[in-house]
């Protein structure tokens, strides 16, 4: 593992940043947290602004470096830091499959997830993210016979992927389908998942088993 800079996680309660947190968790790297309320309109003030100009949590600071993005946040903490483990290296097959899946997740479940829970269901062949249909199949298909996106390999795809099913089944977003229930099953019995999941998750909004 890399020698340690200091890390620093922008998080606020109840929000996507949760993602980068179980990242950070799975890691055991030692980091600090600083509180964005984005309820209270704090990810707006000009300090936060310049680490983060779309105005967005999470964002983390590792020494000089400063990373936005949950995928791309990933991505880096895996590499730097758990390279090998959490990420597949550079040479391994399974890199092409990890990256696939990192941007899947945000780049085309979260997108059409939210606008199906608006009862807006786009064309796939229309829209480069694809139709919410396809994207269930497609999920439903990867994890049909494994454990995990890689297998029985877990990796920092499964914790970005799956920070974003969890969410989508609690909420009733993604049908109940046994491969996802059982997939989100065995990711929600991590004991990384539940640390990151207290520190953001009220208890009232998400209760997590």
């Amino acid at each position: 593992m890399a020698a340690s800079r200091r890390i620093t996680l922008y998080h606020s309660p109840a929000s996507r940043a949760f993602t980068a947190y179980w990242m950070l968790e799975e890691l055991g790297v030692p980091f600090d947290v600083r509180t964005i309320d984005i309820r209270k309109g704090e990810q707006k003030s000009p300090d936060y602004l310049k680490l983060n100009p779309a105005g967005k949590v999470p964002t983390l600071t590792d020494g000089q470096v400063v990373v936005s993005e949950n995928p791309a946040i990933a991505i880096y903490l895996a590499d730097r830091y758990g390279y090998g483990t959490l990420a597949p290296k550079i040479d391994e097959a399974d890199r092409g499959a990890y990256l696939k899946w990192m941007v899947f997740s945000t780049a085309v479940v979260d997108p059409v997830a939210t606008l199906h829970e608006q009862k807006i269901d786009l064309p796939g062949f229309n829209f480069s993210f694809g139709a919410f249909d396809d994207m269930v199949q497609v999920l439903t298909g990867v994890l049909d016979d494994r454990d995990y996106l890689l297998g029985k390999r877990f990796s920092a795809a499964d914790v970005v992927l799956g920070a974003t099913l969890s969410r989508l089944l609690y909420q009733k977003v993604l049908p109940p389908d046994p491969v996802l229930l059982d997939y989100n099953g065995r990711l929600t019995a991590r004991e990384a998942f539940h640390r990151a999941a207290d520190a953001t998750w009220p208890s009232h909004l998400f209760p997590v088993a």
